[in-house]
């Protein structure tokens, strides 16, 4: 690639330029990877061409061997757009939000993960304020469920019924079948959820008992080795974060109950506050906060 002023040039007897991108993307793989071929690529379909095409050429040129085994192109993230309808998300159009913006409107980072999922990967997700609710509904009701399963009352049986073993096994081979079709995570989710609606059936009826309990959950942590949403082994803490126009509009409220001596409010705020994981500081005219 031809270089620019100011930028670091070689002259390898071709004349002098520099590095482009595609071969510093062979050459990390090939030094990091190896060269035999690489099992998994990655990457956006707006890089099959040119970016993986040349990769493939330089590597297989060099190596004499295939660059990579299998390719997983993702397809484009779109944002809803009251004026256009949707648009490709991307920094060049300055409609990109990040995590933080995601927490701050109250969503936990598992929701957004479960959005993702939702939609195969070879399809365009369309993101929206109203998906991420629906998403944060859907993967409440998951957790909701597991709670349950994680304070079953206490049952005579020794160990979990076979027909619920039955079940998990039968939910477990059907999750894993949708995720070796082509990554099928919309349909593995379905099944999950299928799981789920069960059971709320099966404890409503006083069908599932402690000695049901392990199996449920050990079936459900493994859907997660692949999902990575459920944070099983903290339901209690797995909580929307606070909002910050929340917490700020509670200090404002506890600064006005300390102000008119109403102490006892001022407790209950604060208290209020702790308990979804955000610690007050008084600093002499102001309130600070923080997230546990």
């Amino acid at each position: 690639k031809a270089t620019k002023p100011d930028e670091p040039t070689w002259d390898p007897g071709i004349g002098p330029g520099r590095p482009g991108w595609h071969i510093e993307c062979s050459a990390m793989a090939l030094r990091l990877l190896g060269p035999s071929p690489i099992d998994i690529h990655a990457g956006g379909v707006a890089l099959i061409f040119p970016h993986h095409e040349n990769e493939i050429a330089q590597s297989e040129g060099a190596t004499g061997q295939p660059f990579s085994r299998f390719w997983f192109h993702v397809e484009h993230l779109m944002i809803e757009d009251d004026d256009s309808g949707s648009e490709k998300m991307s920094k060049s159009l300055g409609n990109v939000f990040n995590l933080q913006d995601i927490v701050e409107r109250g969503f936990r980072p598992s929701a957004l993960r479960y959005l993702y999922l939702g939609v195969h990967y070879r399809k365009q997700l369309k993101f929206s304020w109203t998906a991420m609710a629906q998403a944060e509904e859907s993967l409440k009701r998951i957790t909701d469920c597991l709670a349950r399963v994680a304070h079953l009352p206490a049952s005579p049986a020794a160990g979990p019924a076979s027909h619920v073993l039955s079940r998990l096994a039968e939910a477990e081979r059907l999750f894993g079948a949708h995720i070796a079709d082509d990554l099928n995570t919309p349909a593995a989710l379905g099944q999950m959820f299928d799981l789920v609606r069960a059971l709320n059936t099966s404890i409503d009826s006083g069908e599932l008992g402690a000695a049901d309990q392990e199996s449920v959950l050990a079936t459900f942590e493994r859907f997660d080795q692949v999902l990575g949403v459920l944070a099983l082994r903290r339901l209690e803490d797995d909580r929307p974060p606070v909002p910050v126009d929340e917490i700020e509009g509670l200090i404002e409220a506890r600064r006005a109950a300390r102000l008119g001596r109403n102490f006892a409010e001022a407790d209950r705020i604060r208290k209020d506050l702790e308990s979804r994981g955000i610690l007050l500081e008084d600093t002499g005219s102001a309130t600070r906060w923080k997230r546990k």
